[in-house]
């Protein structure tokens, strides 16, 4: 069973305006990267991600 660190970036709360460092806390963990025995399921690693502010509802 592998293990390797998990860094995760989230917000706070909602930001008005530009965000700044301090509205995004970064978490490091470990975690374990094992697959049911017999499944036919798929481990994905996702490098990047973004969010377009014309997403934003109001």
């Amino acid at each position: 069973m592998d293990q390797v660190k998990n860094k995760q970036i989230t917000l706070k709360d909602y930001v008005n305006g530009f965000p700044k460092e301090s509205d995004m806390p970064i978490t490091y963990s470990t975690i374990n990267l094992k697959l049911p025995e017999g499944s036919n399921a798929v481990l994905v690693k996702n490098l990047y991600l973004s969010c377009d502010p014309y997403m934003v509802v109001e």
